[in-house]
């Protein structure tokens, strides 16, 4: 089990960017205009793998839509993959490069890295990928770390 704690690292965030939920929304809505392709972590489960954002959610930000309809766009975000999520889910956005990941770039990786200690309690950085992952095994962090480290 990780040490990794979600909590303690979202207080690192709005530490360092401010109020978490504006910097997630700030995200959410440079990637849906620009269309970048991206992980989306999950803190019930599972991850959403190399997708985009649904453009209308960027148009309705710049464009002033009100609370309700903030409210309901936030509650069912649209992605590429056909699935919607809920803001409250999100727990990182880590963009990808267009088109994906080079398999040649993923397999040169080096997954030494893997072990340093990087988080703001001593966490490795196989840790905190394999927490917000959600990996269930060793090759499962060792395929999220090398895109993460590949992107």
């Amino acid at each position: 089990m990780s040490k990794f704690d979600g909590a303690r690292n979202e207080k690192v965030i709005e530490t360092e960017f401010g109020f978490r939920a504006s910097f997630l929304i700030h995200q959410l809505e440079w990637m849906a205009l620009k269309a970048i392709v991206c992980d989306i972590t999950l803190r019930s489960g599972k991850p959403h793998i190399d997708v985009t954002i649904e453009p209308k959610f960027s148009y309705a930000l710049m464009y002033g839509a009100g609370a309700k309809d903030v409210r309901e766009m936030l509650s069912e975000i649209r992605l590429s993959n056909g699935q919607t999520l809920d803001f409250a889910d999100i727990w990182t956005i880590h963009p990808m490069p267009k088109g994906g990941v080079d398999p040649e770039k993923l397999a040169a990786v080096d997954l030494s890295h893997a072990e340093e200690k990087s988080g703001p309690d001593g966490e490795t950085i196989r840790e905190m990928i394999s927490a917000t992952y959600h990996c269930e095994s060793r090759e499962e962090e060792d395929r999220y770390l090398r895109r993460f480290f590949a992107s």
